[in-house]
C-alpha cells in the first residue's frame, strides 16, 4: 500500500485525508502518506470500512477477491444494477470532486483500478467473498400475460403489447426436413452474392414452414408504428443454415443438396439440427449482424468483429442456461456483461450510424452493449436458435418495445431499431440441450395417431379418419401424389428418387401398417419391394468421357491394346468411354500409339 500511496500526488493525498477530521493534513508528502496509512492499519481499517456505504464495500469485496485485485466498473454494474461512488459530488464542474474512503481501497491506473496484494489479504481476513453472479430464471412465464407498456411519444394511453408463446421444437423437426426436401427440389433461389433468398422464394418457403413465420402480415402495419417492415425471419434463417453447414450449396440461381445434404435425408431431424448448429458455429459465409440493417455502414472492411468468435460466446453462455426454464434476454445479456463475457460487435462504432453517416454515428450510444451487444444476442437467439428448436420464445411486436436508440441522432423516427426487439424470454428446450451437447440422446416426444387411412391395391391411400399432421403429409409427399384433399397415390418414379438419395421404405411401410387396421395388400408390398430393389439396381462410380474415333478399326485397336484397353471401354462401333480419373493417363499412352485427342 505505501507504493500505491506513493503514486498519488500531494493534492490527491490531502483530498483523501479530507475524509478524517482529526488527521494531519499539512507537510511534506512523505508525511501525508503516514498519516494515511495510519488510518488504514490493522486497528484503523474497519473504523475506515464503516465509513464505506453499502455498495462500496462490495466493491471493495469483488476486488479483494479478484485473483488479480482488479476492479471491473462496467462488470460490477452489471451485477449490482449500481457503480460505487469514487468521488463526493459526481455533478462536480470537472467531473470529479473530493474522493471518497474508497480511493484508499481501489487505486486507479489508467483505464484501471487495483487493490495492493497486501491490502486485499487483510481485507479478505475481515470480510467474506461476494455472492457468485447469478443467472436468473423462472419456471413459467410471469400471469397474467405478461404485458408490456409501448413507450412511443411519451404517449400515456401506450399500445398494451402481450406477449405470445412459441414452442419451436416440433416445427423445427418437420421444418429441416421439409427445407432439405425444397432444396433437393431447386425450390429456393438465392442471390450468389448475398446467398439471401429472394421474394419468390421466401413465399415459397412461408408456405412450407410448420407453423407460419413469428410475425404475420397484422404484426407489419399499425396506425401508431412507423413504415419499417418486420419482415421474415425463419424463412430467411432456414436457407442461410442450410448453406452455412454446407447441406447445400448454389446449383445456378438456386439451391440443391450437397452429398452432406442428401445423408440428411435419411438422418434423425434431431441430428440434423445438431449438425446445422455446428456448422454454423464454424460458418463464415454470412453475418447475422447485417440482419439489423436500421444499422447502417456495416459492408466496410473493420467495422465489425470476426463472426466465429461471437457465435461462440454466446453459445457458450447458451449451455450455462437451465434446461426448461425462462429466461429474459435482458437478464442474459446483464449476466454476460457481468461476467466479463468478451462479446464484442463493433470493431469500429464511430463507421456506424443511423439514417445519417455525418450525425447519426453510434460512437454516441450512453450504452453501446444495449445497443451492439444486445442487438446481436436478440438476432441470434431469435432467427437462429428459435428456427432450429433449440429455444422456445416468449415475444411481442418489436414496435417500441426497445426505446433506447431513441435518444440517438435519427433514433427518434424510427419505432424499432431491429426486427428482433419484441424477444423478452426464451427458454432451452431439450432439443437445444442437445445441440449445444448437455445432453447426449435426444428422443422426439411421443404422437398420438392424429388419422386413419385405408390403404388400396391399386396404391391410393385414403384418409378414412381425421386428418393427417404436417409431417405425415410431409411423408406421404416424399412418395406420392396428391389426388384430393383425402387421396393420395404411391407414386414409382417418386419412389424410386427417393430410393436412389439412400432413403428406405420401411418407414412409409410402417406409417401405413399403423394408421390402416387391415393388412398392407399384397401389391402395394410388392411395389414397395420393387421399388426398395429397383432404386439400388445401379450406382454412379464416377464420370466419363465419350471419345468418338475416326473409324471403327481405330477404336478396335486402341481399345485392345495393352497399354490403353485397361484404361477403356468400347461404347459401340466408333466410341471409347474414359473415366475422368484416367484421362490424362489414357491421352498419354494414345499419343504413344500415335493418336491425339482434339477438343
Amino acid at each position: 500500500m505505501p507504493d500505491a500511496l506513493s503514486s498519488l500526488t500531494v493534492e490527491q493525498l490531502k483530498s483523501l485525508l479530507a475524509n478524517f477530521p482529526d488527521a494531519v493534513k499539512i507537510g511534506r508528502k512523505d508525511v501525508l502518506i503516514a498519516a494515511l496509512l495510519e488510518q488504514m492499519s490493522d486497528a484503523g481499517l474497519p473504523r475506515v470500512w464503516t465509513m464505506l456505504d453499502p455498495c462500496q464495500q462490495l466493491a471493495v469485496r469483488e476486488a479483494a477477491y479478484d485473483v488479480q485485485g482488479h476492479f471491473d466498473e462496467r462488470r460490477f454494474t452489471a451485477k449490482y444494477g449500481q457503480a460505487p461512488r469514487f468521488y463526493h459530488d459526481p455533478k462536480h464542474p470537472y467531473g470529479r470532486g473530493p474522493t471518497t474512503v474508497l480511493s484508499l481501497f481501489l487505486f486507479e491506473h489508467g483505464d484501471t483500478r487495483t487493490m495492493p496484494a497486501q491490502l486485499r489479504l487483510r481485507v479478505a481476513a475481515l470480510f467474506p467473498a461476494p455472492v457468485p453472479n447469478a443467472l436468473a430464471s423462472l419456471a413459467s412465464l410471469p400471469e397474467p400475460g405478461p404485458e408490456l407498456k409501448a413507450q412511443a411519444d411519451g404517449d400515456a394511453d401506450a399500445d398494451v403489447m402481450p406477449l405470445t408463446q412459441r414452442n419451436t421444437s416440433p416445427d423445427a423437426l418437420y421444418e429441416v426436413v421439409a427445407m432439405l426436401r425444397m432444396a433437393d427440389q431447386k425450390l429456393i433461389a438465392v442471390s450468389d452474392k448475398t446467398r439471401m433468398p429472394g421474394t419468390a422464394a421466401l413465399r415459397a418457403i412461408e408456405a412450407k414452414l410448420a407453423g407460419a413465420d413469428f410475425y404475420g402480415p397484422d404484426a407489419e402495419a399499425s396506425p401508431r408504428h412507423s413504415d419499417q417492415r418486420i419482415g421474415p425471419i425463419k424463412a430467411v434463417a432456414w436457407p442461410l443454415l442450410l448453406q452455412a453447414s454446407g447441406l447445400a450449396e448454389l446449383h445456378g440461381s438456386k439451391l440443391g443438396l450437397t452429398t452432406a445434404g442428401i445423408k440428411a435425408l435419411q438422418a434423425a431431424p434431431a441430428d440434423v439440427l445438431r449438425g446445422i448448429w455446428r456448422g454454423w458455429l464454424a460458418s463464415t459465409l454470412f453475418d447475422e449482424f447485417n440482419r439489423i440493417d436500421e444499422i447502417k455502414g456495416q459492408k466496410g472492411r473493420g467495422r465489425l468483429t470476426p463472426v466465429k468468435p461471437r457465435r461462440a460466446i454466446v453459445g457458450q453462455f447458451l449451455q450455462r442456461c437451465p434446461p426448461a426454464r425462462w429466461v429474459e434476454v435482458d437478464e442474459l445479456s446483464r449476466f454476460m456483461k457481468a461476467e466479463g463475457a468478451p462479446l464484442s460487435v463493433a470493431e469500429d462504432p464511430w463507421s456506424l450510424y443511423l439514417c445519417d453517416a455525418n450525425y447519426g454515428a453510434l460512437g454516441y450510444s450512453h450504452d453501446e452493449w444495449d445497443t451492439f451487444e444486445t442487438r446481436y444476442l436478440l438476432c441470434v437467439l431469435f432467427e437462429y436458435c428459435a428456427t432450429l428448436g433449440m429455444v422456445d420464445v416468449a415475444y411481442c411486436s418489436p414496435h417500441h418495445a426497445r426505446t433506447e436508440f431513441q435518444s440517438l441522432w435519427g433514433g427518434a423516427g424510427m419505432s424499432l431499431l431491429s426486427r428482433y426487439d419484441g424477444l423478452m424470454y426464451f427458454r432451452l428446450t431439450d432439443l437445444g440441450a442437445y445441440c449445444l451437447g448437455l445432453s447426449t440422446a435426444y428422443a422426439p416426444p411421443a404422437r398420438a395417431a392424429s388419422c386413419t387411412l385405408s390403404v388400396s391395391a391399386n396404391l391410393q391411400i385414403s384418409v378414412t379418419g381425421g386428418s393427417l399432421s404436417a409431417d405425415e403429409s410431409l411423408l406421404l409427399e416424399n412418395w406420392a401424389n396428391r389426388e384430393s384433399a383425402q387421396l393420395w397415390r404411391l407414386d414409382r418414379e417418386k419412389t424410386m428418387i427417393a430410393v436412389e438419395r439412400g432413403q428406405d421404405t420401411a418407414p412409409l411401410e410402417a406409417f401405413l401398417r399403423s394408421r390402416d387396421s387391415q393388412p398392407l395388400p399384397v401389391q402395394v408390398e410388392a411395389f414397395l419391394r420393387a421399388c426398395n430393389k429397383g432404386g439400388k439396381a445401379m450406382q454412379v462410380i464416377g464420370s466419363s468421357l465419350l471419345i468418338e474415333c475416326v473409324d471403327a478399326e481405330t477404336a478396335e485397336l486402341i481399345a485392345r491394346h495393352q497399354d490403353t484397353a485397361p484404361l477403356c471401354m468400347r461404347a459401340g462401333k466408333q466410341h471409347l468411354v474414359v473415366q475422368v480419373k484416367h484421362d490424362t493417363r489414357f491421352r498419354k499412352a494414345a499419343r504413344a500409339l500415335g493418336y491425339g485427342i482434339r477438343e
